[in-house]
């Protein structure tokens, strides 16, 4: 999993950040945890519909693997370089450092880096372009081979833009030190350096990195204006200035026009509206996404200034785009214009934009429990479980049928998902999750056995141990008997002794494993790492 990963850095104190290359190329993953160590807020950008995405977890896990290579790392070598280090004079420090940096780039780039503001300092230079020529001679050494990508696919061609990090790191502790002149003089130096770095690759080059490594940057300069550490008058002058450039690409143009809504407010809110509204007459199609970003900008800023009249009227003139189509829909829904809001969601229907009916059968049903349309809220809740349980639409479907109804309504939608094409997930979890919602506890145990695996018992044990220990006992064993027979290698060993743990923990289940364990040790004791790992199952 951490090998998906490339660019994994902590970005500040509790802020991580990875690239992760998956099946629809790579995306940009982000995590920030709060004091306790919680996750607090994270983003991703893969085209999934989950939420949060998987690569999210991934990147815990990453997280977690890395931060645990370091310290194992550390209780290695008991001996610390601040061991060494409190018996080395400052003079003999000083020499190894300069005679090391000599020959080690990436030491002399570490001591630049974290040194900057007093290298400029002692070099007299305070012009805002100091640190543009440290970001740029950074670039300039970048190097990477496009012949990689032949040998060992994309992932090995793109370029090791990790320095790019590390000065986004010096900006987030600029700002924890309160230097904010420093920081907003490093975001605009790697904003600038990588978009001229970037506009001088030839196109083969520019296939292999990204437009969007200045993200980070804008982030920073936008929470430094809503905690009013910046001038905004100055940075609202300097974005429109680098917006007339033609170096920026990709979506950085969307980045400095976001930066503007938050500063045009007290600085001149008319002209930004005018430039918003400019940039949408030059938009062909109107219901594009350039389009959408441009009236969301629009919208949220005439919120931010108490402005809904304007923002409701921004809605009614682009019903073409999904997101304002839906708050439109949401605004009759909320006024009880249900058959307004049924119009609306017809004409969107026959519209190119239209491709995610879930949504729009969401509005459908809501508005057909409040007129108590029985047989629409039916159909409607029924789409919603058809082909995969969820609990959510479950309740509301039972809820469209009398007690007396629903007694043979629901062996209908039992033999329903009986008689589906068994794909693995409906095949698993389907009927479970039905008998459960129903608390057919004696049920739901006899479609376990009868349907047996090791995940499918491992997810439901739990819902009839109480009631039926010796049966789970049983249910367990052969469960985890079939997996270990079937699968073999580390990560399917760890799993077996994870359920081999689950065990221990039903009534006389250690008796059971101490058994499992003293037949495994004879059945495979070809398999090392297998008997490594069950040796600490029970520790």
């Amino acid at each position: 999993m951490t090998r998906d990963f490339s660019d994994l850095q902590q970005t500040a104190e509790n802020k991580w950040q990875a690239r992760y290359h998956g099946n629809y190329g790579t995306y940009i993953v982000k995590i920030e945890f709060d004091a306790n160590g919680q996750r607090k807020n994270f983003s991703c950008s893969c085209p999934s519909d989950g939420y949060p995405c998987k690569h999210i977890g991934f990147l815990q896990t990453a997280i977690k693997e890395q931060i645990k290579q370091f310290e194992t790392k550390q209780k290695e070598n008991e001996l610390t370089v601040e061991d060494i280090l409190r018996n080395v004079s400052l003079d003999e420090l000083r020499t190894f450092v300069i005679k090391k940096a000599k020959y080690d780039n990436d030491l002399t780039k570490a001591i630049t880096l974290e040194f900057a503001e007093k290298l400029k300092i002692s070099a007299g230079k305070t012009d805002e372009n100091f640190y543009k020529s440290l970001v740029e001679s950074d670039l300039n050494e970048v190097e990477f081979d496009e012949d990689d990508y032949y040998e060992y696919g994309d992932e090995a061609a793109e370029p090791d833009l990790s320095i790019l990090g590390e000065w986004l790191r010096k900006a987030n502790d600029f700002v924890k030190q309160q230097k904010y002149d420093d920081a907003l003089l490093v975001c605009k130096a790697v904003i600038e350096a990588y978009a001229d770095w970037y506009e001088e690759l030839d196109d083969e080059a520019r296939d292999y990195v990204y437009t969007d490594y200045q993200e980070g940057f804008f982030e920073i300069l936008a929470e430094m204006t809503v905690n009013k550490q910046i001038d905004k008058r100055s940075l609202y002058e300097y974005c429109k200035q680098e917006l007339s450039d033609e170096k920026y690409c990709g979506n950085i143009h969307n980045r400095f026009y976001d930066l503007m809504a938050l500063l045009a407010n007290s600085v001149n809110p008319d002209e930004f509206i005018e430039l918003q509204k400019e940039l949408l007459k030059k938009v062909t199609n109107k219901s594009s996404y350039e389009a959408e970003k441009i009236v969301k900008r629009l919208y949220n800023f005439y919120l931010s200034n108490n402005q809904k009249d304007k923002a409701e009227e921004l809605t009614e003139e682009n019903l073409q785009i999904e997101h304002f189509c839906k708050l439109a829909i949401e605004k009759r829904i909320a006024e009880k214009r249900y058959h307004e809001a049924k119009q609306l969601i017809s004409k969107f229907k026959e519209t190119e934009s239209y491709y995610n009916e879930s949504d729009w059968n969401e509005y459908l049903l809501t508005i057909a429990q409040e007129e108590k349309d029985i047989p629409e809220v039916r159909t409607i809740a029924f789409g919603f479980i058809k082909n995969r349980f969820d609990n959510k639409y479950y309740k509301i479907y039972k809820s469209a049928f009398s007690c007396e109804e629903w007694e043979e309504e629901f062996e209908n939608l039992y033999k329903h998902y009986d008689k589906q094409e068994k794909s693995w997930y409906q095949e698993r979890y389907n009927i479970p999750n039905l008998l459960l919602a129903e608390n057919h506890i004696a049920r739901l145990l006899n479609y376990i056995e009868a349907h047996l695996s090791a995940e499918i018992i491992e997810k439901y044990h739990s819902h009839f141990l109480e009631k039926y220990p010796e049966k789970t006992l049983e249910l367990f064993r052969k469960a985890v008997d079939v997996y270990a027979d079937a699968n073999a290698g580390e990560r399917s060993y760890e799993y077996v002794c994870r359920l081999l743990k689950l065990i221990k923990d039903i009534p006389n289940g250690d008796k059971v494993v101490l058994q499992m364990i003293d037949n495994y040790k004879l059945k495979y004791k070809r398999r090392p790492k297998m008997m490594e790992l069950l040796g600490k199952v029970n520790r």
